[in-house]
């Protein structure tokens, strides 16, 4: 029988996922220590997740084993393996900032963010419970994206963390590779177009036409 085009494809990403991890090996050797040893396990066995970088950096391999360096160091300096916020009894406010809810037509779970939930006096425990949402959103194993919606109802200047916004950027920018499939910003009041602004400097040129705006 004719191999089919899934076999070809499956194929050529194991060809160029070994290509990644071949030249993340000297780098592995020098920096090991650094790294979460289950990071490690997963990179030289699960082709999904090297791909998931390999798209990241458009198909730049030395650019992907590059990057999974710096992400395995940021994972262990951070602690995400560590994270655990099943049990959110007493944590009512990062629950009603952030949860997943519903999936778009292509059948992505959707992430729910809404800003005015959110307490600056206490911004490291709504950066921590992201990371877990993140580290175990729906079919984690299979490197799923998500589609994020950033709800701004209520949301002026004063309730602004420009803080966590910079957190939330450099996590899908440089930390969760390919992890977000499009971020939709709903009912954005005009006083926010400042901080726009200024946000989108922060933004690749691939990240700012994955923006949607609406009202």
């Amino acid at each position: 029988h004719k191999p089919s085009k899934q076999w070809y494809q499956r194929r050529v990403r194991e060809e160029e996922c070994d290509e990644v991890r071949n030249k993340f090996q000297p780098i592995a050797a020098e920096n090991e220590s650094k790294y979460h040893p289950d990071d490690v396990a997963r990179i030289k066995t699960d082709d999904l997740y090297v791909s998931r970088f390999l798209s990241h950096q458009k198909q730049d391999k030395a650019a992907a084993a590059s990057m999974i360096d710096s992400v395995l160091i940021w994972r262990k300096e951070n602690g995400v393996r560590d994270l655990d916020f099943s049990d959110m009894k007493d944590k009512e406010s990062p629950v009603k900032s952030m949860f997943y809810r519903h999936k778009d037509k292509e059948g992505t779970n959707i992430l729910w963010v809404q800003p005015k939930f959110m307490d600056a006096t206490i911004r490291e425990e709504f950066e921590q419970y992201l990371l877990w949402l993140i580290e175990t959103r729906p079919d984690a194993d299979k490197s799923s994206q998500i589609t994020i919606a950033l709800a701004l109802d209520g949301v002026g200047l004063t309730e602004v963390d420009i803080e966590f916004i910079k957190f939330f950027i450099n996590v899908f920018m440089y930390y969760s590779p390919d992890t977000m499939k499009r971020m939709i910003v709903h009912n954005m009041h005009w006083l926010l177009n400042g901080v726009w602004k200024v946000v989108s400097v922060l933004l690749s040129e691939g990240a700012k036409k994955r923006v949607v705006f609406l009202k």
